[in-house]
């Protein structure tokens, strides 16, 4: 099964297809968080993700093999058209492998289907990826 970029917009979301046990998918986010020295720590990371769910946010989720391997952030300021995407992380088996660009990729063709035109990367990361697959600026 090939990566998937899966929006949620609640941590509680179904998205481990195996008999899966409450808060597993919260849980496993934060370990990824956890592990990830470029972040805040998870439990941070998702009490902001959770705040931005309560006013309409989004958090993709990256599934492979039924299992979350990437997370970033979807935020709008709802003053622009643009779309804020932070807090990048990738489970550390699957660092510097590409997977971060792939994930990145999906989320950004995701968006653009729902007709976002901008994007502001605010890690270091994601703006290197966006920057190096030219999508900073959508073309028309």
């Amino acid at each position: 099964m090939p990566l998937e970029a899966i929006a949620i917009n609640r941590l509680d979301a179904p998205l481990i297809q195996k008999p899966a046990r409450d808060n597993e998918l919260a849980e496993r986010l934060q370990t990824l968080y956890d592990t990830d020295d470029n972040q805040p720590a998870g439990m941070e990371v998702l009490t902001i993700i959770e705040q931005g769910f309560k006013r309409g946010q989004y958090l993709y989720v990256g599934m492979f093999n039924d299992k979350p391997i990437a997370a970033v952030g979807c935020f709008d300021d709802g003053q622009t058209d643009a779309k804020r995407l932070q807090y990048l992380t990738v489970h550390t088996e699957n660092r510097n492998r590409a997977i971060d660009a792939k994930f990145i990729k999906l989320v950004y063709d995701a968006e653009v289907k729902k007709g976002v035109r901008q994007f502001v990367p605010v890690d270091a990361d994601i703006h290197r990826i966006m920057t190096e697959y030219d999508l900073l600026q959508v073309k028309s």
